[in-house]
């Protein structure tokens, strides 16, 4: 089943209007899928949204607190110093390290080395793999003979 958790939400919302309560919809779900389910909570957390009129059984998308960091300047300051830490650029930035850490994250840029680099496949790496691998299996199919 793709979204399992949805799945449950829909089966809660099926009992919730057939007049069941939170708890016995928990029960019946303990039953079929086992006991680690859904917790009680949740159940009346569900059953609360569902009488309050809030009928979406997705989840809520979260994106977290908006970060303020400018992509131009995050990577002017990669470029000045590629040897920075995610320590160094967030109190440049005056921002968090994991804001930091995530706004690199989807810049495409990874440390190797100590070094940060845009994890981008160029041309001429796409070029040298094939190389070495064609070197490679022709180097097995040598010794296989």
């Amino acid at each position: 089943m793709e979204n399992f958790e949805e799945h449950i939400r829909h089966i809660l919302f099926y009992y919730f209007k057939k007049g069941k309560k939170a708890t016995e919809a928990r029960e019946k779900l303990h039953r079929v899928y086992g006991r680690n389910v859904v917790k009680k909570r949740q159940c009346q957390n569900w059953f609360t949204r569902f009488h309050d009129g809030d009928f979406s059984v997705k989840d809520a998308h979260y994106s977290g607190r908006l970060s303020n960091i400018d992509d131009d300047e995050m990577k002017a300051l990669v470029q000045a110093n590629k040897h920075s830490t995610v320590r160094e650029l967030a109190t440049a930035l005056k921002v968090s390290v994991g804001s930091v850490h995530g706004h690199l994250k989807s810049l495409d840029f990874v440390k190797k080395l100590d070094v940060w680099i845009s994890h981008e496949l160029k041309e001429i790496h796409l070029t040298n793999r094939m190389s070495v691998c064609s070197s490679t299996h022709q180097t097995k199919k040598t010794i296989r003979s």
